[in-house]
């Protein structure tokens, strides 16, 4: 049960805010909010002892630098949910829209279900799993972490990646210094500790790995 809850459809995203503040400066650590209007940057930056519960859809930015804190969100998600975070926990029970985890420096954001174009770009290394099919441009940049994807994925997976591994369940097309390489057994106990964990059911010996061809693509 959660300490305090938030709720009112007429608040705005500032409101929101000021609204988890006071609450945790009152020690509540484990809030539900229930703002049944897609409100952009909500949940922003919060540390690590914090439980956020979003109960519906959200906006843009949800999550954006989150310092530790479990987010769950019981809806669907704009874009760059998660952006930019460096610890702490995101699971959005529906789908997600561009730019899932960009520029993630630790920490965890799981979707159940589809996801846009530019997931995890700029990795340096979280773990981002998507429990469904993604768009274009998937790991763009990347330079460590996990991107995991059940489904199929768009165009140019991986493009110019240079550290960090993809995870493919599906159909895939990988982008420019992205290459194929064998699933080992290490790689299957890490999946498996992963679906078992966010109760994912995926077929773990139909996954292709993902990693880069060269460490210094840009140099020749």
């Amino acid at each position: 049960m959660a300490d305090a809850v938030i709720s009112n459809e007429e608040l705005s995203t500032r409101q929101v805010n000021t609204g988890i503040k006071n609450e945790i400066t009152n020690e509540n650590h484990h809030l539900e909010i229930e703002v049944p209007t897609k409100l952009n940057s909500i949940a922003v930056g919060l540390k690590d002892g914090i439980k956020i519960t979003l109960k519906g859809d959200v906006g843009d930015f949800v999550g954006a630098l989150n310092d530790g804190a479990t987010i769950e969100i019981e809806g669907n998600a704009g874009r760059y949910v998660g952006n930019n975070m460096t610890a702490g926990e995101i699971v959005v029970n529906g789908s997600a829209e561009d730019g899932v985890g960009f520029g993630i420096y630790e920490g965890t954001v799981v979707v159940h279900g589809n996801a846009g174009n530019g997931i995890a770009q700029l990795n340096k290394g979280g773990l981002i799993v998507i429990d469904g099919d993604i768009g274009n441009l998937a790991g763009l940049y990347m330079l460590s972490g996990d991107i995991i994807v059940t489904g199929n994925t768009g165009i140019d997976t991986g493009d110019w990646m240079i550290g960090g591994t993809i995870y493919v369940g599906g159909a895939y097309k990988i982008g420019t210094n992205a290459e194929i390489r064998e699933m080992g057994a290490e790689d299957k106990q890490k999946l498996k500790k992963i679906f078992d964990m966010y109760k994912i059911e995926a077929d773990i010996n139909d996954f292709t790995k993902i990693e880069p061809n060269k460490l210094r693509p840009f140099y020749g």
